[in-house]
């Protein structure tokens, strides 16, 4: 139990209203498998295979054995989806590129996995974890508070620059300035997300065919519909709740690392609208790129307030990255960051640590309607409420 003798905590509280410019996916570790769903229509159905064994007739369950027996996996999985009807769990809509190629592995199984990552859930209902936006906070904040002079670029790593940065004693949790910053979860609305392939590309959209790019690996993953998809995005509001001592002198360990509300916002914007210029300009040129840019300036405050003026941002408009595929760019200190060469094969040059601040090779990407490559994870928003607690 956590005990405090001192005064009354001093609180503001900002709620944001955020929205999911391209797909967001957070997943759970686990994997939806061939014995584990069935296809009806445009939906993905999800049931519980034991559940599903449980409700088969004697016959059925012959048949079923008499499948595996026999080595007939496609037979065994139709027998068990036949049961499964019985027990749908949930249904997510499919897009047309993973309705076929799901189908295939169920018609195929030893040919395709037909393994699906399904977006966290609580409750049986898919959220936002607040520590996921947090962490976006962490690594902008850290960004802007680093003592880039103690050491040369290359000579830092993520964890010592994270340390210098906020003034860190592993061993001493109350030496993080973090722990001033509270974020809501964020429970998504009702048909918020839906299956679609992922695949690889390589700097300016190209397809990645190299073997470091996933080949003809099939990638479905459960996301968040965006502005991008021209659907009704999903909606969802965040609380910041922000102890004030995260300004006290007295408390942190270094001046550079306090916040309050309006800081860390503007240090959230700044270091993500660094990722994106840099992104897209990289990976995602012509129609992708002016379809990102148009969503995002076109998607204006509830008072009607554009996110740029001229050259400035607006101070209550919001852009981070959340959720699988952001990338090492998005999660690692400006300037300093540096990564893992992406995997070669064993003929070829051993892998590698880059260089500071050199970029990935690769970008994991959704298609929209057009067929243009779509990044995963931009999330914009906009401060609707500010008060003291």
């Amino acid at each position: 139990m956590n005990v405090y003798a001192g005064p009354p905590r001093a609180l503001t509280r900002t709620t944001l209203r955020l929205v999911p410019l391209t797909p967001i996916h957070i997943g759970d570790g686990t994997d939806m498998r061939l014995d584990e769903y069935l296809l009806e229509g445009d939906d993905l159905c999800r049931f519980d295979p034991m559940q599903a064994l449980r409700a088969m007739s004697v016959a059925q369950r012959q048949a079923f054995q008499r499948a595996l027996d026999a080595g007939n996996l496609a037979e065994a999985g139709r027998k068990l989806r036949e049961a499964g009807r019985a027990c749908i769990l949930e249904r997510v809509p499919l897009t047309k590129r993973s309705r076929e190629e799901l189908d295939q592995a169920l018609r195929n199984p030893t040919a395709r996995s037909g393994q699906v990552k399904p977006f966290i859930r609580s409750g049986g209902r898919p959220y936002i974890p607040g520590s996921s936006i947090k962490g976006a906070f962490r690594t902008a904040l850290a960004s802007a508070a680093l003592p880039r002079d103690k050491l040369a670029d290359d000579r830092w790593t993520h964890e010592t620059a994270l340390r210098e940065a906020f003034g860190l004693d592993p061993q001493r949790t109350e030496t993080d300035p973090l722990r001033f910053l509270h974020v809501s979860d964020a429970f998504l609305p009702q048909d918020a997300t839906l299956i679609d392939k992922a695949e690889v590309v390589k700097p300016g959209g190209r397809p990645a065919t190299s073997p470091g790019g996933h080949g003809g690996i099939q990638m479905h993953y459960e996301s968040t519909y965006s502005l991008i998809d021209g659907e009704d995005a999903p909606a969802f509001e965040v609380r910041l709740d922000i102890d004030e001592r995260a300004l006290s002198p007295a408390i942190l360990a270094r001046r550079e690392a306090g916040f309050d509300a309006h800081s860390a916002l503007a240090r959230l914007r700044a270091f993500h609208v660094a990722v994106f210029n840099a992104e897209t300009k990289r990976f995602f040129e012509d129609n992708s790129k002016k379809t990102l840019l148009r969503t995002l300036l076109s998607h204006s405050s509830p008072d009607g307030r554009p996110p740029l003026n001229g050259n400035a941002w607006d101070p209550h408009f919001v852009l981070l990255r959340l959720g699988r595929f952001g990338h090492f760019e998005s999660k690692s200190l400006e300037g300093v960051r540096r990564g893992v060469e992406e995997a070669q094969p064993k003929k070829e040059k051993p892998r590698r640590i880059r260089a500071p601040n050199e970029w990935g090779r690769t970008r994991t990407v959704v298609r929209d309607a057009k067929g243009n490559p779509i990044p995963f994870g931009w999330v914009i928003g906009w401060v609707v409420k500010e008060e003291r607690v």
